[in-house]
């Protein structure tokens, strides 16, 4: 998670919202695989977006996985900010990313 690529890519992994759909949609699952694209699209959508969705079905699992990340950054904690080392963009970026998750579970 040091390279900002990197970053990027789970950030959008996480804060993109996905398809949306609405409250009261009721259509299921009645065949594996679902053949039309469009149709699984709509079946893997959620009413509140991806984020809220991972919050209100399994806090637990995202919670333990973010703590996770802090406790292994801070773990590669030299002592001393440089911006060259690996570990103090790295402690930036789990600080900053905790932070925008707890934002969400407020």
């Amino acid at each position: 998670l040091r390279t900002k690529s990197l970053q990027m890519i789970v950030d959008a992994a996480l804060f993109e919202p996905g398809r949306w759909k609405p409250a009261d949609f009721t259509d299921v699952i009645d065949e594996i695989p679902v053949r039309d694209f469009d149709r699984l699209e709509a079946l893997l959508a959620t009413a509140h977006g991806t984020l809220f969705n991972e919050i209100a079905k399994s806090p637990d699992v995202l919670t333990s996985c973010i703590v996770k990340i802090l406790e292994r950054a801070l773990d590669m904690d030299v002592g001393k900010y440089t911006r060259k080392s690996s570990s103090g963009p790295l402690i930036l970026y789990s600080i900053r990313l905790a932070v925008r998750i707890e934002g969400y579970l407020k």
